[in-house]
């Protein structure tokens, strides 16, 4: 795989990250495979922020450390990530912002000065153009001609009316041609053979989607970062698709009025990050003992508390799993990539209605906010199945919304739609919903509901395998480090080391499945984005089992194949 690595950094409120999407959509469109993430400071204007965008001839799924193309906004950017750039790579920086140190230290033949605001200025356009300067000036370094990028100048400022279009255009052709002029041609980055058709999409916008392919019909949440993109999707596109999305005032109204609708029989979900899921909790447990459906998407942050609100981390396994108080089925998945995280969302809904039980989609801020290339979304693998619902003649005034049934699941009545009367209560209840304190009944009813549980673990979603099948290494992860396991996989089975990558696309239950590949006769060490070991803890609890090692981040980057592989022990497989 021939891959090219663009970062662009500069202070929040520069543009850095309007110059990082019309790059990503020009470069999707002329048919690159990408990945492309951000970081970003927890302010409006200021710091340090930077978007970095990896191109490739095959599909990526992670980022790497090297920087093919710097483009400078800020002094910062220089002082700090010129040691990232590769030796024949190009720095492209802005001499207005820097001051005397920092110019010392741009004056070889690979860093070209182009003062991007006062370059749209001299072409009569407003200050504000500079970011289309930059783009065009990196695309330069991509391609023979700026076509592709005039054509997603256009789309992206089509709103704005022709004169915004055409200055953009303008001032991108300036940068273009200034590069050109000053470094000539140079090698540009390998294409897809075949180029297809491909999506380029977040985290965020991908469980949306799936949300919406599965018949969502009612969102409520209270905006936190890094979920909030959810919430803002499915606002956008909510009339579109008749959904109704209610910004609560805070997580807790959020997640009831989730619950309250899906009481009513409409599929409704909420999404948050940590400090919100922990004012949910109460909510999480009231569902569970009255058996009402309801997703939750938690993107995770790192804490504790605050944390680092605007970074990643995985540090809310643990809480996920536990949830809530008392005993109650429940299931927690965790996507890995952008395409995983559309089709699990159906899964989701499925698990939640089928087991009338919540269900938690655990997502971070890498894959929230991370953007890459995937094929158009087969729609005829999306199976809504709402579960097992009341027939006509059970719809009566005899109904009990709690009967005791072999599989521990009640048929389900939708309120208004028939004759009996549906009662779920958080108290203890009986069939029928109401309250009771004998012995007898509580027994009966904690052992109908946890029946489920066994289900839910029967039935659980088996582990993702890539690289050999009879390995002397294996990592195993879960969420957002899927990717860079892969990666990492296949650098070492390149080396001549037989690896193989396990990822768990759900969490809790563990499959059974996962048991079996822990007998293989390998090196294992879990991989995971969090101080504590989380998902160790959560194998051994389950299996009884010790890795052979761990490999921990816990310092708010993502994990690359770099950090794994730097961090495996010596020998041979690590070339």
């Amino acid at each position: 795989m021939q891959t090219l690595n663009i970062k662009i950094g500069g202070q929040a409120g520069q543009g850095l990250v309007s110059v990082g999407t019309i790059l990503l959509r020009a470069a999707t469109q002329e048919g690159w495979h990408l990945f492309a993430h951000q970081d970003y400071e927890s302010r409006i204007r200021g710091g340090h922020n930077f978007f970095q965008i990896r191109l490739a001839d095959q599909p990526v799924a992670s980022w790497e450390d090297d920087i093919d193309i710097l483009v400078a906004l800020d002094e910062t950017t220089v002082t700090q990530e010129l040691g990232e750039v590769k030796p024949d790579g190009v720095v492209i920086y802005d001499p207005d912002v820097l001051g005397d140190a920092a110019k010392e230290l741009v004056t070889k033949e690979n860093c070209i000065g182009l003062p991007f605001a006062r370059m749209a200025e001299e072409l009569g356009q407003p200050r504000i153009m500079a970011n289309a300067v930059a783009a065009g000036a990196v695309w330069a370094l991509l391609s023979e001609e700026i076509t592709v990028l005039h054509e997603t100048l256009a789309l992206m400022f089509a709103d704005k009316g022709e004169a915004v279009v055409a200055g953009n255009q303008q001032v991108a052709s300036h940068g273009f041609e200034r590069v050109r002029g000053l470094l000539g041609a140079r090698p540009r980055p390998a294409k897809p053979a075949k180029s297809r058709p491909h999506l380029v999409l977040r985290g965020n916008d991908a469980l949306p989607l799936g949300a919406l392919a599965a018949g969502v019909k009612f969102m409520s949440a209270y905006p936190m970062t890094p979920s909030t993109g959810v919430t803002e999707f499915i606002a956008s596109y909510g009339r579109e698709a008749k959904v109704i999305m209610e910004q609560a005032e805070d997580e807790i109204a959020a997640i009831n009025m989730a619950i309250g609708a899906s009481f009513t029989g409409v599929r409704a979900m909420t999404a948050t990050s940590g400090g919100g899921f922990a004012l949910m909790t109460e909510a999480l447990s009231l569902a569970g003992s009255a058996e009402i459906p309801i997703v939750v998407i938690n993107a995770m942050r790192p804490g504790p508390s605050t944390g680092l609100p605007t970074r990643t981390e995985q540090g809310d396994l643990r809480f996920a799993v536990a949830m809530s108080f008392g005993d109650f089925p429940r299931a927690v998945l965790a996507p890995g990539d952008v395409e995983e995280a559309f089709y699990l969302m159906a899964h989701a809904f499925n698990l939640a209605e089928e087991y009338q039980m919540p269900v938690v989609v655990l997502s971070d801020q890498h894959l929230a906010d991370s953007y890459t290339t995937v094929p158009p979304f087969d729609l005829s693998k999306i199976e809504i199945r709402r579960g097992k619902l009341a027939a006509p003649e059970e719809a009566g005034p005899a109904y009990l919304r709690h009967r005791f049934t072999e599989d521990g699941i009640s048929p389900r009545l939708y309120p208004g739609f028939g004759a009996g009367l549906v009662v779920s209560a958080g108290d203890e209840h009986d069939e029928a919903g109401h309250l009771i304190e004998d012995t007898e009944t509580r027994r009966k009813m904690m052992e109908k509901r946890m029946a489920k549980q066994r289900l839910v673990e029967d039935n659980a979603l088996d582990p993702v395998l890539c690289g050999a099948e009879d390995p002397e290494i294996m990592l195993i992860g879960f969420g957002s480090t899927k990717g860079a396991i892969a990666e990492a996989v296949a650098v070492l089975n390149s080396r001549g080391c037989r690896a193989q990558g396990v990822h768990l696309p759900q969490v809790f239950p563990l499959p059974r499945r996962l048991g079996e590949l822990l007998q293989k006769p390998a090196q294992k060490f879990i991989v995971e984005s969090n101080y504590s070991g989380q998902l160790e803890e959560l194998i051994a609890s389950r299996f009884a089992w010790k890795p052979t090692g761990s490999i921990r981040r816990y310092d708010g980057r993502p994990m690359n194949a770099k950090y794994i592989l730097d961090r495996l022990p010596g020998g041979e497989c690590r070339g």
